[in-house]
């Protein structure tokens, strides 16, 4: 299995970029030798009892195995890693599509995966930056909105039809010195992601 891991606070825009990736990874991952096997699933992770976002992840004929009642980097690690064993065992798709609740740290995902995880072939990790509320968010949870962008090998900024240019080129900045490692996109849900994007984003084999 190959793993992305997508972070970013709430509100940002995950759940619209997860569903364009699964629309590429559907269109282009097609196995040619078994037309029915199953290789695309996602987990959705919320804070709360009830799941908001896996219902509109449904809604596309996606598989959606749901983690509640807790933040996935802390109280559901556990069950996340033993969610990610099982589901190696009994479906093995290529790709598992994890999204965080917007309070989670990447890292602590990343590092309890690999550590107890079963069949995981690669990992990856895309931060979702909110342009359109960034200096709001970057003053009110400093350390958390930091680690996400910081620990991202992907950096999507995400509603850039929402800004301006200069109130852009200063998020672009901002990231850039906290991840200077990272790939950086600018994106919008609005209108759609470039294949191009996703192509860089689920490359095997480097």
């Amino acid at each position: 299995m190959n793993i992305i891991i997508f972070s970013g606070f709430l509100g940002s825009g995950k759940t619209s970029l997860i569903l364009s990736l699964a629309h590429y990874i559907v269109d282009h991952e097609l196995d040619q030798e078994d037309p029915g096997k199953t290789n695309l699933l996602i987990i959705e992770n919320e804070i709360g009892e009830i799941g908001i976002d896996d219902k509109v992840l449904k809604s596309g004929g996606y598989d959606v195995k749901e983690l509640f009642a807790g933040c996935i980097c802390c109280t559901l690690t556990a069950d996340l890693t033993s969610s990610l064993n099982d589901i190696a065992e009994k479906v093995n798709p290529k790709w598992v599509i994890i999204e965080c609740t917007g309070l989670a740290y990447p890292s602590r995902i990343l590092d309890t995966l690999l550590k107890y995880g079963k069949g995981i072939e690669s990992t990856r990790s895309v931060s979702v930056v909110d342009s359109e509320r960034w200096e709001e968010l970057h003053e009110m949870a400093t350390i958390l909105v930091e680690s996400q962008v910081s620990e991202g090998n992907y950096v999507l900024i995400n509603k850039v039809d929402l800004v301006t240019e200069e109130e852009l080129q200063k998020v672009e900045e901002c990231v850039k010195d906290l991840n200077p490692r990272a790939k950086q996109y600018k994106v919008t849900g609005n209108t759609g992601v470039s294949s191009d994007i996703w192509k860089e984003v689920t490359k095997l084999g480097e």
